[in-house]
């Protein structure tokens, strides 16, 4: 066979082979078949225009080296839009479908700060009640008594943790000795002052 028509002739079965290596998994053996075709179809065009029209020949190699990246670029594009390329390359999942609890810890970190109520005794685990919502909570320390206040420190997966916190103690009153004495309360006893207004009368 003329050389010329098996340069053409392999340069499109390695075309078509990229795509079908696209397509059908082999485990880059049809790629191999292609690389080959490639080769052998720029070593028929070496002997068939070598000597009579390099020209042509280095023009075939430089349009060679451009079509192999763009069928490979084709084929992918080709593929994503097959109902065939969408089985085999799959889409990539979403955000949700990674995390699939994903508004559950937003929510649970919106919580960290707040105060509430441990609602059984915590070893270390337990429920808590934050804002009226019942949560399942770890303790940071070893164990929380039922009824204790509570803090939300931060979020292990889909658990809070919580710490106790202190009651606030009542301010003891004290008491103003030097105070005004209203006009109705009784004055105290002195017996010295008394003393001293008998002597001036």
């Amino acid at each position: 066979m003329d050389p010329q028509n098996l340069v053409y002739i392999l340069t499109i079965a390695g075309m078509l082979l990229i795509f079908v290596e696209m397509f059908v998994p082999s485990g880059g053996a049809i790629g191999v078949i292609a690389a080959c075709c490639f080769f052998g179809a720029g070593y028929f065009a070496f002997q068939a225009w070598h000597e009579s029209n390099p020209y042509l020949m280095w023009t075939y190699y430089g349009t060679v080296a451009l079509i192999i990246p763009c069928c490979i670029v084709g084929a992918f594009v080709l593929i994503e839009k097959t109902p065939l390329g969408n089985r085999i390359l799959l889409a990539a999942p979403t955000t949700d479908e990674v995390t699939p609890y994903q508004r559950e810890q937003k929510h649970l970190m919106s919580l960290i700060g707040k105060q509430g109520v441990a609602l059984n005794l915590m070893t270390p685990g337990g429920l808590v009640s934050i804002d009226g919502e019942r949560l399942h909570a770890i303790a940071e320390t070893m164990m929380i008594e039922a009824n204790s206040p509570v803090e939300v420190v931060e979020v292990r997966g889909t658990r809070i943790v919580v710490r106790p916190v202190e009651r606030a103690e009542s301010a003891p009153t004290t008491v103003r000795h030097d105070a005004p004495k209203s006009p109705d309360e009784p004055e105290e006893f002195d017996p010295w002052k008394n003393a001293l207004d008998d002597e001036q009368v």
